[in-house]
């Protein structure tokens, strides 16, 4: 297994990473953040779901341990391992732009989510395949 697929395989290790890195990251800008953080936006890219910052900045690292748990509850083999942690991490690229639009920059966040998920499906259809 080459050295990226050798990481990826050990989803708990990704998990735990992303998990840190968005508690860290949530913790350094949870000053600047607004108190109503948009989440959600429509095909128009348009805000259309806002929640409370401890909601927004607690969220998705509290997805990422759901699914990891989730995969270690199921006994996922290698290759369903692998698509997790790329999961995790389009989370955590996710979670970066929901931070970046709430601080005010201009983030094209559904067509580089769109293309976020396209790339992680082709990465795990690649991975699967092989």
């Amino acid at each position: 297994m080459n050295p990226p697929a050798g990481f990826l395989a050990r989803q708990k290790l990704v998990a735990g990473v992303v998990t840190a890195a968005l508690l860290a990251l949530g913790g350094a800008l949870y000053g600047a953040l607004p108190d109503q953080m948009a989440i959600h936006w429509n095909a128009a890219g348009q805000p259309d779901n806002v929640v409370e910052k401890p909601i927004a900045v607690l969220m998705m690292p509290a997805i990422v341990v759901f699914v990891s748990v989730l995969f270690e509850v199921t006994g996922s083999d290698v290759g369903e391992r692998i698509v997790g942690s790329l999961a995790m991490i389009l989370l955590f690229v996710v979670q970066l732009m929901v931070f970046g639009v709430n601080l005010g920059y201009d983030v094209p966040i559904v067509p580089v989510a769109l293309a976020l998920a396209g790339g992680l499906v082709a990465v795990a259809v690649w991975f699967e395949t092989r």
